[in-house]
This record gives C-alpha cells, structure tokens and sequence, in this order.
C-alpha cells in the first residue's frame, strides 16, 4: 500500500485525496507510511481472531482506553494496566505489554481473560495509533468506503476464467476497446438479471433498447466496427466475438 501510495502522489502531484482498500492492506507499518506521506487511508478491518478475543466481547482490547500522557490503560472496570517499559520484538515490529495485578482479584476476570496466570495483558506496538486512526476514519466515511465494498472482483473473474476473455480483442484505440468491454458486460448483466429469477420478458424489455442503441449506425468494414455516439462519449464497438462461445 505505502508503495503504491507514494507512486499516486508522484502522479497526482498532490496528498489531498482519500484511497480505499479492503482488508488484506490492513497491516500497522502500511499505515504508518502512508500517514508518513500525509494521506488519508480507508482500509478495511479485519476480524479479531478467537485467540484474541475476550470471553465477553465486551472486554476486548479495543475497549480498554489508553492514556498517552502516562503510558497506561484503564479496563472497563476502572484498574489501570502498566508496562515494565520493555519492547518486545515480533516480526516486523516491536511492542510493549501492559497488564495488573488487579485482574487475580476481579469480579469479571471470567469475562476478560482466560488466563490463570498473568491475567489480562495488552499489547501496544509502534503501528498502534496508526491503526486506531485508521479505524476511526473507518468510522467517520459514512457511505464513502460502501463504494469500495462494491463487489466488483467477482464479475471481472467469471468473464476472465469462466468466459475465457483475459484480454482485449480490438486493438484500434481505447474507445473500441471499452465497447469490446461494453459488450462483455451486457452479456454478463443480462445473464445475472436472469440468474436471480428477474421474469425473461422483463429483462428484454429492459435491455432491448439499449442493444439497439449500441448496435445502431452498424457500418461494414473488415472489424465490423460500430459507431455509437452518445451526449458524451463516442464509442467504437468491435462485434467479432468466439465463434463456439456460450454467454449463458
């Protein structure tokens, strides 16, 4: 991620956008490069795995608030939670430990920790903040990181691997490439309306004129290329589609 956001604001020339990813971008060192670079970052966050989480959700780390002044954490139930001050090395980062002696003595231990011997022990890395932030981005787009959770990858793997299309067939331009494309996704469209039980009469009716429109002002050549022009944009469409291929 950090990469790729380094490469957009070389191109863009410019910090003052907002990128989006899904969860498989959500790491610590990431974020803390992209805040590095000054831009804005949605990712996705990702589950918190069994073994981290407490008995009662309601106890999991992320309800435990952190104070920066003092270097410690206060739990749900009002102990404070401390460190040695030692930084402990994982992989790719380091981080500190922060627990109590309160827990052995605490009325909802059960719900907090299923450890019997140090009690409940958080862990605070140098990413943390950056993670938090991150979460609270999450928290404050509204509808804005909805769009990314458009599922755009699932029709673009059943043209590509099921269909056979991994690649453009017009070669004259990217307006004949993007009909090439148009087509390709009437297809799939059409074949989706019907697969979710959308009446066939239905999905003529309501693909009919834009089918006509597409093919209209067919004129003959060696790529049989038509020419649909709209209020914006002119497109060059190639029609001259696998003999043996079955769109449904």
């Amino acid at each position: 991620m950090g990469g790729m956001l380094a490469r957009a604001k070389t191109i863009l020339r410019t910090t003052h956008f907002t990128a989006l990813y899904d969860k498989g971008y959500h790491t610590g060192s990431e974020f803390h490069t992209a805040d590095h670079l000054g831009i804005a970052t949605l990712v996705a966050i990702p589950a918190i795995g069994r073994k981290s989480q407490a008995p009662n959700p309601r106890y999991n780390a992320e309800y435990f608030n952190y104070n920066s002044d003092q270097d410690t954490y206060t739990c749900p139930q009002g102990h404070t939670l401390t460190s040695n001050g030692t930084q402990y090395k994982a992989r790719n980062y380091t981080f500190k430990q922060y627990k109590t002696k309160a827990c052995k003595t605490c009325a909802v231990r059960e719900n907090c920790t299923t450890s019997k011997i140090n009690g409940k022990v958080i862990q605070r890395s140098q990413y943390t903040q950056n993670i938090q932030d991150n979460a609270k981005r999450i928290a404050q787009s509204g509808d804005l990181y909805k769009k990314r959770q458009a599922l755009v990858e699932h029709p673009y793997g059943t043209i590509k691997r099921q269909w056979g299309f991994d690649h453009i067939l017009t070669k004259r331009g990217l307006q004949a490439a993007s009909a090439d494309l148009g087509l390709m996704l009437l297809a799939y469209n059409l074949r989706r309306l019907i697969n979710l039980g959308i009446p066939f009469k239905t999905v003529i009716k309501r693909s009919l004129l834009r089918i006509l429109k597409l093919l209209k002002g067919l004129k003959s050549s060696k790529l049989e290329l038509v020419q649909l022009k709209t209020q914006n944009t002119s497109y060059a469409v190639f029609v001259g589609y696998r003999i043996h291929f079955n769109y449904f």
